[in-house]
């Protein structure tokens, strides 16, 4: 962080020069070495921000519980994928995503997320009073970008005309393109920018940040989580501090439904 107006430039590690100047542009950007300099180009003070991404697991839709839950008002209100425009007669190229994840429902709370929800359904079909699984917080996307929505490789920038920021490469088809909300109308439906903006935030600390330890993989996630596992077989990666952030939060999502049973809320 710096209080400097900065600019991005080119940086050659060999000779320690810097480059040319990077001005903004749609296109991903290459990897390479690239400095943070004054808009005059000389070098100034910038501090990192402590602040890690919050640990998300996959989502998958392999429970009954959940297919009669929160899922059909999302498909019924889009239609579509939001990021594409993809149209099927079925849903099996559509998946209905999350903006904040409910596994962290507690951190929702604090927020005050729950408050900023105006959606009048029932309880029961938004997740109890927490309101998580409310429409106002979920997405209809392409079935191949769901993983790549909760890995924060990409985001949705809410004061840019919901422009698709790619963090990662292999999103070239993607970025550049907005999110898709003409159709939502009504405000009681529309997702909250403040869930855009909180999305988009964490892609950024995940991937605009120096390397600390070793994060898992997208194979990783696949090898434990794939097809609605939860296998616990291999002490590297469960040993790890992401491991045991995703140990508690993996506990926490399948246990979600329950908690809201106890309380009452009819599913």
């Amino acid at each position: 962080m710096t209080m400097t107006d900065w600019r991005i430039f080119q940086y050659d590690s060999e000779q320690d020069q810097q480059g040319a100047e990077c001005p903004p542009s749609p296109e991903i950007v290459q990897p390479g070495h690239y400095i943070v300099l004054s808009i005059t180009g000389e070098r100034i003070r910038v501090g990192i921000k402590a602040t890690l991404p919050r640990p998300r697991i996959p989502t998958h839709s392999n429970t009954p519980a959940c297919e009669s839950h929160y899922r059909p008002r999302a498909r019924t209100r889009d239609g579509k994928c939001l990021i594409t425009g993809l149209q099927t007669q079925t849903y099996s190229r559509l998946k209905v995503a999350h903006i904040f994840p409910r596994a962290h429902d507690k951190e929702w709370t604090r927020k005050g997320y729950a408050s900023k929800i105006i959606d009048t359904a029932d309880e029961g079909v938004m997740g109890g009073p927490t309101k998580i699984d409310s429409v106002q917080n979920l997405i209809t996307i392409r079935s191949d970008l769901h993983d790549a929505w909760d890995n924060y490789d990409f985001g949705v920038d809410p004061n840019n005309n919901y422009r698709i920021i790619a963090f990662i490469n292999g999103n070239e088809d993607i970025n550049g393109l907005h999110l898709q909300l003409d159709h939502i109308q009504d405000q009681a439906l529309r997702p909250l920018d403040e869930l855009f903006l909180d999305h988009f935030m964490q892609g950024l600390y995940k991937h605009m940040k120096g390397a600390g330890e070793t994060e898992w993989t997208y194979e990783d996630y696949d090898s434990v989580f794939g097809d609605g596992s939860f296998d616990m077989s291999n002490p590297k990666l469960w040993n790890t501090r992401q491991g045991k952030q995703l140990f508690e939060i993996t506990l926490a999502d399948r246990l979600f439904d329950n908690g809201i049973s106890q309380h009452g809320v009819s599913m």
